[in-house]
């Protein structure tokens, strides 16, 4: 069955790479008519190894050590490949990934993109007196 995702929520990136990784491309998002508010559906597909630079915004996804990344205009999955030969599945894997691979896990902690940029947005100016 394909898993349809609505083209607001294709790559909502919750993070950031914390160093250059290796990986390999497990599927693409595909847009599933002409408009760009058409759904996406996520095609398996073997698209071989990628190397992904430090800094790069990815969207976690919620099981393994797999993310979302763009690429060449394209929403791709990635699957994380451990650079010391480490087991490649489980949940131990999906901890080391985690931990020494993705920087700023949810950049927004209140949930609300502009209240991380600009601060509580309920907030009253002092007065001057």
């Amino acid at each position: 069955m394909p898993r349809r995702v609505d083209a607001r929520d294709v790559l909502d990136a919750d993070a950031t790479t914390r160093r250059s990784l290796s990986g390999r491309v497990v599927g693409v998002y595909r847009r599933q008519g002409p408009n760009s508010w058409d759904d996406y559906v996520l095609v398996d597909e073997d698209g071989g190894r990628i190397e992904v630079l430090a800094e790069t915004p990815i969207q976690v996804e919620e099981r393994g050590a797999t993310f979302r990344m763009r690429r060449r205009g394209e929403v791709v999955r990635v699957a994380w490949t451990p650079d010391d030969g480490g087991p490649e599945e489980g949940a131990d894997l999906r901890a080391r990934f985690l931990e020494s691979c993705v920087r700023d896990l949810d950049p927004t902690p209140e949930g609300n993109l502009a209240v991380w940029l600009h601060g509580e947005l309920d907030k009253k100016p002092e007065a001057n007196d």
